[in-house]
């Protein structure tokens, strides 16, 4: 990264540049053309001399790295900054109303931070956006019907 990106932001030409790194500086992953990562979407803040690398963006490639039977969901949860909540964190959901932990083990595609009300209402609600299997999928979409109900969903991070 050539400059700092805040989530949500479209990379420019401008933005991202290849640099040299240690193998062991350089995750397996890293985009090695600028021009496979202009146009994106950040999916989590970007810092100077950050390694872009796909899991960082949205788009077609947000599951790349993961099983070919995982999907993607974003869910609304309860302040995933404060956790620490980051791209490739594998963490485990809970509703807040029951205790009932809808998924397990998932990794962490993006974080999208709580949007402040514009006063005509309230803002987004924090949002996670995580790679879950068929069966943890159905789980969390049974755990969002529950939302309209009072409940929230909330993360806890791994080891």
């Amino acid at each position: 990264m050539v400059r700092d990106v805040a989530t949500g932001q479209r990379l420019g030409p401008d933005d991202v540049a290849v640099a040299t790194r240690p193998g062991g500086q350089r995750p397996e992953s890293a985009l090695t053309r600028p021009d496979v990562a202009v146009g994106r979407v950040v999916a989590a803040p970007l810092a100077v001399h950050d390694v872009v690398t796909p899991e960082r963006l949205l788009g077609p490639d947000l599951l790349s790295g993961q099983p070919a039977d995982r999907v993607a969901i974003s869910v609304p949860v309860l302040d995933a900054a404060s956790v620490g909540a980051r791209p490739g964190d594998h963490v485990d959901l809970y509703a807040t109303g029951t205790g009932t932990r809808t998924a397990s083990d998932v990794v962490v595609l993006a974080v999208h931070d709580a949007e402040e009300s514009t006063g005509l209402g309230t803002g987004a609600p924090a949002r996670v956006t995580l790679a879950l299997d068929p069966s943890q999928a159905t789980e969390v979409a049974r755990g969002l019907s529950a939302l309209a109900a009072g409940q929230s969903l909330v993360i806890a991070i791994r080891h």
